[in-house]
């Protein structure tokens, strides 16, 4: 892998896996259109930059969670879908990531879930008052986030506003939540990383990940608080149309 591939898919990484729009998916579409095929195991590297971008910007709250008994239930109650999905789907896992037409469809999807957010008018409950079951419907839309196209900070933050959510507590809850997941797949990817060697390119390719990943949530934070968390439908409305004129 060279220098400005790898600072590419760091950049890459850092945007998409925060902003609404799918990292996944965008690595199936590149794969596409560019033939560009990263290891696994670096793309598994750059997830460790991710979390701790969300460690080092939710820090505050990552502390609480230690007073906080409650919140830190919700958050392993709302990761068991995930692992549910992620178990009886882990065969099949391959043939879905291959599929540019699935994935295009996926990116509908998200781009729906995202769109319907503008008619959250009512945004007034915090965590404790979404409850135990809040929670839990806001993880099972997390799962649907294993399927490329399908975002996983989108989902969430769009099932917690549907719900009537404050803005900022439906920010927050989707990447507690989320550091979880992340954590839960370097942990399954963790013996892959054994072998890995540390070169220049790997290293910037770190660097570059969590610094757009840093930027990404600052962006998106502001785009949730102030009600524009609906732009970013378009855009995945826009990549759902690529990928499938590029399938057929």
């Amino acid at each position: 892998m060279t220098l400005i591939q790898a600072i590419f898919l760091g950049i890459l990484q850092g945007i998409t896996e925060f902003l609404p729009i799918s990292s996944s998916g965008h690595l199936v579409l590149l794969e596409r259109l560019f033939n560009l095929q990263p290891s696994l195991t670096f793309n598994v590297f750059l997830h460790g930059a991710s979390l701790m971008a969300i460690i080092i910007f939710f820090k505050k709250d990552f502390l609480r969670l230690f007073q906080d008994i409650a919140t830190l239930f919700k958050i392993i109650l709302g990761t068991i879908p995930i692992i549910i999905v992620g178990f009886l789907l882990k065969d099949r896992i391959e043939s879905i990531f291959s599929s540019l037409e699935f994935v295009g469809f996926a990116f509908l999807i998200t781009s729906g879930i995202l769109f319907f957010t503008v008619f959250c008018k009512k945004n007034e409950k915090s965590l404790e008052e979404l409850g135990l079951f809040g929670a839990f419907f806001i993880g099972l839309f997390q799962a649907l986030a294993i399927l490329p196209g399908i975002s996983r900070s989108g989902t969430t933050i769009s099932s917690a506003l549907y719900q009537g959510a404050k803005k900022y507590t439906a920010f927050k809850f989707s990447f507690l939540l989320g550091s979880v997941a992340i954590l839960g797949a370097l942990v399954v990817e963790a013996p892959k990383l054994s072998a890995f060697v540390l070169t220049p390119s790997v290293i910037l390719g770190f660097v570059f990940a969590l610094i757009f990943s840093l930027l990404a949530l600052k962006l998106l934070k502001k785009a949730v608080l102030h009600s524009k968390f609906y732009y970013f439908s378009f855009y995945c409305f826009v990549l759902g149309l690529l990928c499938l004129i590029l399938a057929v």
